[in-house]
């Protein structure tokens, strides 16, 4: 089985730098732009389901692209993202001034750093695998798209690069509606390809 796994299109809290977590914001004119661009690439690689984070930009994402590629979309709780605790809604300034030492080794990259109240990315990357692992138990010659968040996928992708808890995990960030590519074998999983976004680049 093949995973595209994705992070969901832009929304208006990332334009503007608010920390999101598990609280919502709707996408942005330019997210919808960047749904089209993924479409299109997803066509091509044959997604057969669509399964999403509950979250609303995620989700609306999921649903874009399925009317795209002709499939249908379900939920897992699973796939939220990061939880932020108390900096979500906050700006970065505010979180850096109200939570200075967890803000600055959460967005450091730091594997173990957690924001008041929230999760670290040992408990993100465990969760998101979990899911990974369920939906791999059919073994089917299928392609699936899983739509998550940032935080979330870069933890994903630092857990399958061997979870170095030394590691800066923001080398494995990716952009909006940017994905990676891993199969399902009878051994594990075996990371493809990740950071991938040049369907995202303008079309000439």
């Amino acid at each position: 089985m093949r995973f595209i796994v994705l992070r969901h299109a832009e929304s208006e809290w990332n334009r503007s730098g608010i920390i999101q977590g598990r609280s919502d914001s709707p996408l942005t004119e330019e997210g919808r732009r960047q749904i089209a661009g993924l479409g299109a690439r997803l066509q091509m690689l044959s997604v057969t389901l669509l399964i999403s984070s509950p979250a609303g930009r995620a989700f609306t994402t999921a649903e874009t692209l399925a009317e795209r590629c002709g499939c249908t979309v379900q939920m897992d709780e699973r796939l939220q993202e990061q939880d932020f605790g108390r900096l979500e809604g906050l700006s970065y300034a505010q979180a850096m001034r109200d939570y200075p030492e967890a803000t600055q080794c959460l967005f450091a990259g730091k594997a173990e750093a957690s924001a008041p109240g929230g999760e670290n990315a040992y408990e993100v990357a465990w969760r998101l695998m979990a899911c990974l692992s369920d939906l791999a138990v059919d073994g089917q010659n299928q392609t699936l798209g899983v739509v998550t968040h940032g935080h979330a996928l870069q933890a994903l992708i630092w857990w399958l690069k061997g979870a170095d808890p030394q590691e800066d995990l923001r080398r494995y960030g990716h952009r909006n509606c940017g994905y990676a590519m891993l199969d399902a074998t009878a051994s594990g999983f075996n990371l493809l390809s990740w950071g991938v976004a040049t369907h995202l680049l303008p079309q000439r």
